[in-house]
C-alpha cells in the first residue's frame, strides 16, 4: 500500500517536525548573508582563549549576567560546578525587556561549542556558528547540543540504533549503534536519562549512558530477565526473571534482593506510593504481594486461570489482574484484598489504563476484542470488535494507539469520545492509521516485551515502529496517514523509545537542560531563538576534573574540503591530528587507523593511516558502495579509541 502523501523525514518539508524535534528549522534561511565554509579545524576543539575578547563580552552584559537585545532580556545561569565528565545543568531565562514578564512556550535552542579563533566572539562569528549548527553540518559538530532528541530503536539483533531526527546528512539520520552482549528484551529509561536494557539469552541487565552511547556496566541477572521496571519513588530497577524478580539499584545495578514468587509468565505492577508490589504467576495462578520497602514476599493471592498482564487504577486504587485462562478481571487493594470481579471472555492479553486511570482497555486478540472497563464501577462499559488481534495499546493525551498485530493498521480511539460513548448507547468512535506496508507479524519472531509505539514529547504525535517494514513512522494526530519516517538501516525496530535532552521549560519563562562537561577548556553557549529573534554567544569555561591526572584530547579533521567521493573511483584523504587545547598538529603518530561506516549496507571498511607531510597522515579510498560513511579514527599510542562519537562524515555518489 501506497499513500500518496507519505514521504520520508527529510523530504518532508519539516514543518511537521517542529514539535518532533524542537527546532525552528526554517530559521536558517533567516540568518541573512552567512556563508559556511569547511573550518581546517573541529569546531568542538577547545583552544586557549586571549583576555581580550572575554572582556569585551563581559562589558556588554549588566552586573547581573543579563543580556538585552531587540527587547529580550537573556540570563544564562550553570551549575556550580562546571568540571569535566560531570553533569552540568543550563538555564536560560527569557524576559521581555520592557515589561519584565516571562516569555512563555518558546522554543530556544542552544549548543555548547569550542572557541577555537579570536573573533569567534564577535556577532558574525555568533551568527555563522547558528547557521552551521541549525543546518546540520556534521563536519562542524558542537561539543554539545542543548536540543538533542533521540529515536532508539530496540533491534532483532544484539543492537539498539541511535536515529538524530534533527540531522542528517543527506537522508542519513543515524547517530550511532549500541552493541549489547546479548538480544533485548525490554528496556526502562530512568529520570536520570541512564537506559536499562535486559538481555534474557545472556542472563544480563546492561546499563547504557545515554550520554555517550556506552554500556557502561552489565549486570549478571540469571533466570532470563524479561520485563523491567522502575519502583516508584525510589532508585530501585525491579526486573522480572524465571522465578521471581531481581531488584537492583538504579545508579550502578547493585543486587539488592533476589525474590522467589513461583512459576510460568511473570508481569509486575506497583501501588502509586511504590511501598506494595504485586507479581503475577501464569504457572500457579496466583499473584505476590511484595513488601517493597523490606523487599520481602508477604502473600501469594488466589484468583483466576492463567494471570498475564496487570495494571493499577490511580483513580479507583486498585490493581486489576486480567487471567487469559478464564477472562477474570479481579481487582485488589494495596495490602492484597479481594475488591471487585468482572467476568470476559477467556484469551485477554492486555489491560492498561488511560491516563486519567479511569477507563481500563483490556484486549483479546483471540477473540478480536476491546474492552472497557470503568474503574468507578468495576464494570465493563463499552466494548468493540478489533480485528487482526489487538495485543498493544499505548495513550497519548487524546489517542488510544491500539497495535492489531497481524495487519498494518492501527486502530484509534479518542479518549473524550469515551464518556460520550457511555452516556448515549452509541457505539465507540474508532479510527485508523497505517502504519506502513507489511503486517508487524511478518517480521522477524523475535518479540519483545517493549511498546512499538511511543509518544512524542511536547507535541500531538507519535512514533511507531514496523519491524516488517524496518522503519519508523511519524504520524501527527489528527492526520490521515504518517508524515514521514525514519529508516533503520536494514535492522527491525522491534521496539522504540523517545529521548528528550532538549530545554524544556521548567518554570515560566526559565528554559533548562543538563549535559555532560566535555574536557576541560574555554568554550562558548551558542543561543539562538526564533520567536522573538535573537541570538546571542556567551562565554563558558568547563574546569578540569583536580583528581585527575591532566590526559590529553585530540580532534581528527581532513585537510582542506571535502572531496567528491564516487562509487568505485581512488580517492586519497588528508587527515590532520590537533590537540584539542592548544591546537598544536600532532606528528609522529605511526598507529592511526581509520573505520569508514556505511549507513545504508552497514559495510565497514578499515584502513591503516600513514604519515605524509606536515604531520597529514593519508588513506587511499576506493569507496566499495554510494551513501554516507561515518568516519572513526583509533589510536592507541594517544588514547583514541573506536567508541568514540564519528567525527566526520563523508558522502559517496
Amino acid at each position: 500500500m501506497v499513500y500518496a502523501n507519505q514521504k520520508t523525514v527529510s523530504n518532508v518539508g519539516l514543518r511537521c517536525l517542529q514539535r518532533l524535534s524542537g527546532f525552528v528549522f526554517g530559521v536558517v534561511f533567516l540568518i541573512a548573508g552567512v556563508e559556511v565554509k569547511a573550518a581546517s579545524t573541529s569546531a568542538s576543539a577547545p583552544v586557549a582563549e586571549t583576555a581580550a575578547p572575554r572582556q569585551a563580552i563581559a562589558r556588554a552584559a549588566t552586573p547581573s549576567g543579563q543580556i538585552i537585545k531587540d527587547g529580550v532580556a537573556l540570563q544564562l545561569e550553570v551549575s556550580q560546578s562546571m568540571q569535566e565528565g560531570e553533569e552540568a545543568r543550563f538555564t536560560l531565562n527569557l524576559r521581555d525587556a520592557a515589561s519584565s514578564n516571562p516569555i512563555r512556550n518558546a522554543r530556544p535552542i542552544a549548543w555548547v561549542d569550542g572557541q577555537t579563533k579570536v573573533d569567534e566572539n564577535s556577532e558574525q562569528a555568533c551568527r555563522r556558528k547558528v547557521a552551521t549548527f541549525i543546518g546540520g553540518d556534521l563536519l562542524h559538530a558542537p561539543a554539545l547540543s542543548l536540543n538533542a532528541y533521540y529515536v532508539l530503536a530496540m533491534n532483532e539483533d544484539n543492537s539498539i540504533s541511535v536515529i538524530n531526527p534533527q540531522t542528517g546528512f543527506g537522508g542519513s539520520k543515524l547517530l550511532t549503534m549500541v552493541i549489547l552482549h546479548g538480544v533485548a528484551q525490554d528496556w526502562l529509561l530512568t529520570p536520570e536519562q541512564n537506559l536499562w536494557v535486559s538481555q534474557p539469552q545472556v542472563d544480563e541487565v546492561a546499563l547504557v549512558d545515554t550520554r555517550i552511547w556506552q554500556v557502561r556496566t552489565n549486570v549478571s541477572v540469571p533466570g532470563h530477565p524479561g520485563q523491567i521496571v522502575l519502583r516508584p519513588g525510589a532508585q530501585q530497577i525491579w526486573v522480572l526473571t524465571d522465578e521471581g524478580v531481581t531488584v537492583l539499584a538504579a545508579s550502578n545495578g547493585q543486587l539488592l534482593a533476589t525474590i522467589k514468587t513461583g512459576q510460568g509468565r511473570h508481569t509486575i505492577a506497583f501501588s502509586d506510593d511504590g511501598k506494595s508490589a504485586f507479581v503475577s504467576n501464569a504457572a500457579n495462578n496466583s499473584v505476590s504481594l511484595i513488601d517493597a520497602s523490606n523487599l520481602r514476599k508477604t502473600a501469594d493471592l488466589a484468583g483466576g486461570i492463567h494471570p498475564v498482564a496487570m495494571a493499577w487504577s490511580s483513580k479507583a486504587q486498585l490493581l486489576y489482574v486480567a487471567h487469559e485462562g478464564d477472562g477474570q478481571i479481579i481487582a485488589f487493594d494495596a495490602a492484597g484484598k479481594q475488591a471487585a470481579s468482572i467476568k470476559t471472555l477467556p484469551g485477554i492479553s492486555t489491560i492498561r489504563f488511560a491516563p486519567d486511570g479511569r477507563y481500563g482497555f483490556i484486549l483479546n486478540p483471540q477473540k478480536n476484542q476491546l474492552d472497557l472497563l470503568d474503574a468507578a464501577t468495576n464494570q465493563i462499559v463499552r466494548g468493540a470488535d478489533i480485528t487482526h488481534g489487538p495485543d498493544q495499546v499505548t495513550f497519548s493525551d487524546r489517542l488510544a494507539y491500539i497495535r492489531r498485530r497481524h495487519s498494518e493498521i492501527v486502530q484509534l480511539v479518542p479518549l473524550d469520545a469515551i464518556a460520550h460513548a457511555i452516556q448515549t448507547g452509541q457505539a465507540l468512535a474508532l479510527a485508523s492509521v497505517s502504519n506502513g506496508q507489511k503486517a508487524f507479524h511478518k517480521g522477524s519472531n523475535t518479540r519483545s516485551l517493549a511498546d512499538t509505539t511511543v509518544i512524542v514529547p511536547n507535541g500531538a504525535a507519535a512514533l511507531l515502529a514496523n519491524p516488517a517494514d524496518r522503519t519508523i513512522y511519524y504520524y501527527q494526530e489528527g492526520m490521515s496517514a504518517p508524515a514521514g519516517s525514519f529508516r533503520n538501516y536494514g535492522h527491525e525496530p522491534r521496539a522504540v523509545l523517545v529521548l528528550d535532552h532538549s530545554l524544556q521549560e521548567r518554570q515560566p519563562g526559565q528554559y533548562q537542560a543538563s549535559a555532560r562537561l566535555p574536557k576541560a577548556g574555554n568554550y562558548q553557549l551558542v543561543f539562538y531563538l526564533d520567536s522573538p529573534k535573537m541570538l546571542h554567544c556567551f562565554p563558558v569555561t568547563v574546569q578540569a576534573d583536580p583528581a585527575k591526572p591532566l590526559s590529553a584530547s585530540y580532534a581528527v579533521t581532513l585537510t582542506g574540503t571535502a572531496p567528491a567521493l564516487i562509487k568505485g573511483i581512488n580517492q586519497n584523504l588528508q587527515f590532520a591530528i590537533r590537540d584539542a587545547v592548544s591546537g598544536q598538529i600532532m606528528s609522529g603518530v605511526s598507529d592511526l587507523q581509520v573505520l569508514l561506516f556505511n549507513t545504508t549496507n552497514n559495510q565497514q571498511l578499515q584502513l591503516d593511516a600513514h604519515e605524509q607531510k606536515n604531520g597529514d597522515y593519508g588513506i587511499t579510498f576506493t569507496p566499495p558502495g554510494s551513501g554516507h560513511y561515518y568516519v572513526y579514527f583509533q589510536a592507541t599510542s594517544l588514547g583514541m579509541s573506536w567508541n568514540q562519537t564519528a567525527q566526520l562524515v563523508l558522502t559517496v555518489k
